[in-house]
């Protein structure tokens, strides 16, 4: 149906509850939609509400468990609550139905309760409907080597119920559920889905859905990096087409993450759940340690009689109330830690205090043939009677009982992940704890068995992946699509290294951006076939390793700049010119003057040698090796004349640079002078300005060399044109150059104005037989030599060197070349 209108999101906690029996009677079928329009809004309110009992909502297919509350074996969270039987042990308990849900241990919550949204119209202001469905969530703490707490939540199917008025909308609302950290600064994370239904939907589709709450380490506090995250569920009704105001959250619960040092060497990272107050249970009606669960108490318990004394005014930690304000216990081992200022261990400081203590005890207190002495606070923690201020009890119990008590806290320890305290902790790293003596009779034999080290689960080797064979060019970024993992958790140790193929040149060798990293780059400085390895280590099991194939083209040598390249040889620097440097494009020189060539190239591949061939235009080529990116030699050019030089660098791998040339001009004020006069057919198009126009040109020049005279500008002569019909009137003003070639080819070079306005320059090209002519006019402001941009060119498109530049023929006249 089309929802319209606009809605706000507020979460409310009602006073009442609902029955029971509204969730176990058969599902109404979907009601017929009932449009809201533009005259009719509506408005959305999400809300929750506690059970009267939870176990009326859980729903969990694996029969109730009366297992411990705390397995002595490592805690992982399960595929899926209905696997568990922690969920249904949880589920069947008291306050799973209560709007902050069930704490049942350090490693379990879990929750029972209803969620819905009621609807408003917003012009009206009247209350529409209600619907309403139940819901369940577990979450699972961890102990395996993971800081992650994953939390599951599901609708129970059949549960839903729509109340009072219309149903139409709220069938077709959204119900969106999602878990999420509180404080993301603190290194907490959120990972999975949100889940998004209609409430219909709700009503039957009854899966799992779960998100990963993680605690990042390196925001950790102390050595066992302790942080400390609020995590909740949020819930967010919405009408489809509308925009979402966001959702309100239930109340939050705390998670501690830890990465401890001591006390657990086969469970290093875990999450636990922080709501909780850890404390220990010992029975007053225990079979197996009641003497000292009696000790225990009285020790605790204002104005109880207290050896050694007696005495009734002790105040000694550790009694459970509910409070976490009330003065508590912290654990130290054996070995940890060590007290500076005498180099001793804590521990042994307390068992060296109550042992001197139990020396004094009457025999009725202490029948040292029967008993052994106790004393609480216990030796391993640091409240103990080492600590010097009087504040423990020591008293005689049986040696039995004595050892099932101390197998009890040694068991409580590992089950409840309490964390040794070390010196100078911060608070928010310490792990209280405190001990409960209750009346609940106990008499079970497992209460006397030691703890058992965690057995060395299985460890499997990592694995390793190179990733495909590919391709890439030398001295440029290759990427290597690597990939290591552990299925024990954990990114393994990656490392690559590579091994040249048999065609490889000597020199050549490669580089990774991060030899470390499973997905890096790579370069090579020669082409040819290499082939890489990227081998993982977990530190348990052998190095693993991958290869793939990566085939290194060559590239060619360039007088151009490239767009990537391989770190040059020639460092970095900025005002390094590539290319051709000398000579410079229409640079004029005198026959038999030496021509020097100059040229930086380029090659990615640093492992390259090279060779240098420069073609002189005059028939002769020189050919050489090449050192250092550069191509140099002079050349001496005895016939005046336009030359295009042409230089090729070719690499040791056949790689030749692409085409680059500059041209020269060589004159001699010996050689002879032209003398032109006529007119030609100018063709469309060669009036740059005025494509269309045809029609005749009328030239006319005769430049020459006055003798004695050094050049290269020639003192005799003018240069002029004129095309019938246009504006296009070009007289010389200046003369810079002329060649008179032997085979009777003539070209001058100057600058002139155009219809009296100066600023061009011009080229005007003549041949003798047949006679021929081309001009060629340009704007200076585009450059010194003709270019792209040009006035008139009755040849356009041809070259400029005077031996291509394929003359235009005469209609009348004639060209002259005068030896």
């Amino acid at each position: 149906m089309a929802f319209s209108g606009w809605h706000r999101l507020v979460a409310m906690l009602a006073i009442s509850t609902l029955g029971v029996g509204l969730l176990v009677a058969p599902a109404s079928a979907e009601p017929t939609s009932t449009t809201y329009g533009p005259d009719n809004p509506v408005r959305l309110e999400s809300f929750y509400e506690p059970t009267p009992d939870g176990r009326a909502a859980a729903d969990l297919s694996a029969p109730t468990s009366r297992a411990p509350l705390a397995s002595s074996s490592v805690r992982r969270p399960p595929a899926s609550p209905d696997a568990d039987g922690r969920a249904s042990e949880c589920m069947d308990q008291p306050g799973v139905g209560s709007v902050e849900g069930r704490t049942h241990n350090r490693f379990l919550w879990c929750q029972s309760i209803f969620v819905g949204s009621r609807v408003y119209s917003i012009d009206r202001k009247v209350y529409v409907g209600q619907a309403v469905f139940a819901m369940n969530a577990v979450a699972y703490g961890r102990d395996d080597g993971n800081r992650t707490v994953e939390v599951f939540f599901r609708s129970v199917p059949g549960s839903l119920r729509y109340l009072e008025g219309d149903r139409g909308e709220l069938a077709n609302a959204i119900m969106m559920v999602f878990a999420d950290c509180k404080q993301w600064l603190t290194g907490c994370s959120a990972g999975g889905p949100s889940a998004a239904k209609r409430f219909a939907d709700w009503n039957v589709d009854g899966s799992w859905h779960s998100w990963t709450i993680a605690s990042s380490e390196f925001q950790g506090v102390g050595p066992d990096k302790v942080n400390r995250h609020d995590w909740a569920l949020t819930i967010d009704a919405y009408a489809p087409g509308t925009p979402d105001a966001g959702g309100e959250a239930l109340p939050s619960h705390r998670i501690r993450c830890d990465t401890a040092q001591v006390g657990f060497s086969t469970r290093p990272k875990a999450c636990i759940m922080d709501d909780v107050i850890p404390h220990l249970q010992y029975s007053l009606q225990s079979a197996n340690y009641a003497q000292v669960s009696a000790h225990v108490h009285c020790a605790m318990t204002p104005g109880c009689q207290t050896w050694p004394g007696p005495r009734t005014d002790r105040v000694i930690p550790g009694r459970y109330t509910g409070s976490r304000d009330d003065p508590g216990l912290h654990r130290i081992t054996e070995d940890f830690p060590v007290d500076a200022s005498d180099n001793r261990t804590f521990y042994s400081k307390n068992s060296s205090a109550k042992n001197a203590a139990c020396a004094t005890l009457p025999a009725y207190i202490l029948d040292r043939t029967t008993q052994q002495c106790d004393e609480f606070p216990f030796a391993s923690t640091i409240e103990g009677a080492g600590k010097g201020d009087g504040n423990f009890s020591v008293l005689g119990v049986t040696s039995r009982h004595n050892s099932c008590a101390g197998n009890a806290l040694a068991r409580y320890y590992r089950q409840d992940r309490i964390l040794v305290w070390q010196p100078g902790l911060p608070n928010e790293a310490l792990d209280t704890y405190y001990v409960e003596i209750t009346d609940v009779p106990t008499s079970s034999t497992d209460e006397c068995l030691p703890p058992q080290d965690d057995p060395a689960e299985p460890n499997s080797p990592p694995t390793a992946n190179a990733g495909p064979d590919t391709t890439g060019d030398e001295g440029f970024t290759i990427v290597l699509g690597g990939s290591v993992s552990d299925p024990d958790g954990g990114p393994p140790t990656a490392q690559w290294t590579y091994a040249l193929g048999p065609d490889a040149d000597p020199g050549m060798s490669c580089t990774f951006h991060d030899s470390r990293s499973a997905n890096t780059t790579m370069r090579c400085n020669d082409d040819g076939a290499v082939t890489v390895t990227l081998t993982a280590f977990d530190g348990v099991n052998a190095a693993v390793s991958d290869s793939a194939l990566v085939t290194v083209r060559n590239v060619d040598p360039r007088l151009r700049r490239l767009g990537e390249l391989a770190p040059p040889r020639v460092a970095a620097a900025e005002d390094v010119e590539y290319g051709i440097t000398s000579p410079q494009p229409w640079q004029v020189f005198r026959v038999g003057d030496a021509v020097p060539f100059k040229a930086r190239f380029l090659d990615p591949g640093d492992n390259d040698t090279h060779s240098c061939a420069i073609e002189w235009d005059d028939g002769q080529t020189s050919t050489f090796d090449s050192y250092a990116d550069r191509c140099e030699a002079t050349h001496t050019f005895t016939h005046p004349g336009m030359y295009t030089i042409k230089p090729t660098i070719t690499d040791d791998d056949g790689g030749a640079s692409p085409a680059a040339s500059v041209m020269v001009i060589v004159y001699d004020p010996n050689a002879g002078f032209v003398t032109q006069g006529g007119w030609l057919n100018s063709p469309a198009g060669a009036l740059v300005d005025e494509p269309a126009v045809q029609g005749r040109l009328m030239v006319e020049f005769n430049p020459k060399y006055l003798p004695r005279e050094p050049g290269p500008a020639p003192g005799g002569g003018k240069v002029a044109a004129a095309l019938r019909g246009t504006g296009f009137d070009l007289a010389s003003t200046t003369l810079e150059w002329l060649v008179v070639t032997p085979d009777q080819k003539a070209a001058v070079k100057g600058t002139g104005t155009i219809g009296g306005a100066a600023g061009y320059g011009f080229v005007a090209y003549g041949v003798d037989t047949p006679d021929a002519v081309r001009l060629v006019v340009w704007p200076l402001s585009a450059g010194h030599y003709p270019q792209q941009t040009l006035v008139y060119d009755n040849r356009p498109g041809k070259s400029y060197d005077l031996d291509l530049s394929d003359p235009q023929p005469l209609g009348g006249g004639s060209v002259q070349v005068h030896d």
